[in-house]
């Protein structure tokens, strides 16, 4: 029978682990304001999109499955914590017909 054995090691702020191939994982510590303008900008692509279409909050919200458009207003703008979801966004791509990616921050792919 064949073992993995996993060393875990905590270096100050990053958590690393040692893989036995030799390979190593590092854990990003993620900040509350990092991912929060995360959804911002999220929301900020979306209504970009949505007006460059000429579709109002309240046909995108119907397109996506919601009766109205209040998550869909709070989501663009992040307030009172609401944001898309992953389902969400996949709608919100095909009714735009745009790529989930233009619906995502312009940082460098994965």
């Amino acid at each position: 029978m064949f073992y993995r054995t996993f060393l875990i090691h905590f270096n100050h702020t990053k958590l690393i682990k040692y893989l036995p191939i030799g390979h190593f994982i590092h854990f990003h510590d993620f900040t509350q304001k990092e991912i929060e303008d995360f959804y911002r900008q999220v929301g900020k692509n979306v209504k970009k999109i949505r007006k460059e279409k000429n579709i109002s909050q309240m046909e995108l919200a119907l397109a996506i499955g919601h009766n109205s458009v209040g998550h869909v207003a709070k989501a663009e703008l992040f307030t009172f914590d609401k944001h898309f979801n992953l389902e969400q966004l996949y709608k919100i791509a095909k009714v735009l017909e745009v790529s989930l990616y233009d619906l995502l921050p312009n940082e460098k792919p994965l």
